[in-house]
C-alpha cells in the first residue's frame, strides 16, 4: 500500500470524499465538503493524506495546521479528522499506518488533536479526552432569533479576539473567517434581540447544537442544546469531553505551561507514556493521561488551575 496526500493525487479527492462519508454514514442532504470546507481548501491538499491499494483509495486521515493563542504565546498544534476506513480492511492496522506516518512527517507541534466518540480506540493511540462541555438542552423552548446578516461581522470577531486573554484558542485568520461566514453554508449564525451571536448547526455532524456564542457571557438560547465550556458543571446538566488530544513535541508543550504558570510549572521529559514535570522546584511524575486531564480536565489537578487556562476550541474549528 501507498501512503499518497491529495497534493501529489488530487484526482482522487472525490473518491476520499465519498469513503469518509460512507464511513460516518452520511445523510444525502450533507455534504463533507462542505461542513469541513476548511480542511479541503486546495491549499491544505499536501496535509490530506490516504492509504490506496489497487489504485483504489481504502483508507484517509485529513489533518489541519493550526497556531493555538493564548495572550503573547503561540503554539503549532495539528488538527486529525475525515478519519476513515473501508469496511472490508477495518482491523488491517490502516489507520495506524497513516497516523504514524503522519507524525513521522509532522514532528514540531505541541499537541495533535481529534474529535470522536470512540474513547477506548483512541485511547490505544495515546489520545486522550480533554476538556468539559457543559450541555444546556432549550429544545423545547420557543426563540425569536434571527438570521445574522454578514454586514458588522465585529460584534463576534472582536469577542473573539478578546478569548486568548483568558482562554487559550485557534487562532483565526482572515481565511478563516471569510470560510464560517460565506464557505461553510451548513453553520447558521443567529442573533438575539441583545445583539448576542450564536453559531448552530454544521451540517450532519451538529445539528441542533449551539456550538458557539458571542460575548462569552449571551445566555443560552432557546430552541437549541447549547454547550458551554465548564469548569464548575451544573450538576443538572449532562457533560461531555471537548475532544481528544495526544502529546506532541515536549518543547513546545514546556515553552507553553512556562508561560501560563510564570515558571511555576515546567515540563522536563516524556518518555514511555510518563511525562515528568517540576511543580514548584518539586518533581513528579505522572501518566500522559493524567497530565493532560490535570491541565485542561476533567479532573483537573487543583493546584494547577490558576496556573493554566482551558482551552476552548469551538465546533466550527474541530474537525
Amino acid at each position: 500500500m501507498n501512503v499518497k496526500t491529495l497534493k501529489e493525487s488530487p484526482d482522487k479527492l472525490n473518491e476520499c470524499v465519498s469513503l469518509i462519508e460512507e464511513a460516518f454514514r452520511y445523510d444525502d442532504q450533507y455534504s463533507y465538503k462542505e461542513d469541513f470546507s476548511l480542511l479541503l481548501q486546495e491549499e491544505n491538499y499536501a496535509n490530506c493524506y490516504f492509504l490506496e491499494e489497487d489504485g483504489e483509495v481504502v483508507s484517509t486521515l485529513f489533518t489541519l495546521p493550526r497556531v493555538l493563542e493564548y495572550k503573547e504565546v503561540d503554539i503549532p498544534v495539528l488538527f486529525l479528522g475525515g478519519i476513515s476506513v473501508k469496511d472490508e480492511k477495518r482491523g488491517a492496522g490502516l489507520f495506524r499506518t497513516l497516523l504514524e506516518t503522519i507524525l513521522l512527517f509532522n514532528p514540531n507541534y505541541a499537541f495533535y488533536m481529534l474529535w470522536s466518540d470512540l474513547s477506548q480506540l483512541y485511547e490505544k493511540f495515546s489520545f486522550y479526552e480533554f476538556g468539559l462541555i457543559e450541555e444546556i438542552d432549550l429544545r423545547d423552548q420557543e426563540n425569536n432569533l434571527k438570521e445574522f446578516e454578514p454586514t458588522d461581522t465585529g460584534v463576534f470577531v472582536d469577542s473573539y479576539l478578546h478569548l486568548k486573554d483568558k482562554y487559550i484558542v485557534p487562532k483565526r485568520r482572515d481565511i478563516d473567517w471569510y470560510n464560517l461566514l460565506f464557505d461553510c453554508r451548513s453553520i447558521k449564525i443567529l442573533e438575539d434581540e441583545g445583539k448576542h451571536c450564536y453559531f448552530v448547526n454544521k451540517g450532519m455532524d451538529l445539528q441542533g447544537i449551539c456550538h458557539e456564542h458571542h460575548p462569552m457571557d449571551a445566555p443560552p438560547i432557546a430552541g437549541f442544546i447549547n454547550w458551554r465550556l465548564t469548569d464548575k458543571p451544573d450538576p443538572k446538566n449532562p457533560l461531555r469531553y471537548m475532544g481528544f488530544m495526544r502529546m506532541g513535541n515536549v518543547d513546545l508543550i514546556d515553552k507553553l505551561i512556562r508561560y501560563t504558570s510564570g515558571e511555576r510549572l515546567q515540563v522536563m521529559g516524556h518518555e514511555e507514556g510518563m511525562v515528568k514535570v517540576l511543580f514548584d522546584g518539586n518533581p513528579y511524575e505522572l501518566s500522559e493521561k493524567d497530565f493532560i486531564q490535570g491541565l485542561f480536565g476533567p479532573g483537573r489537578i487543583e493546584e494547577w488551575r490558576e496556573l493554566v487556562p482551558l482551552i476552548l476550541i469551538h465546533g466550527y474549528d474541530s474537525i
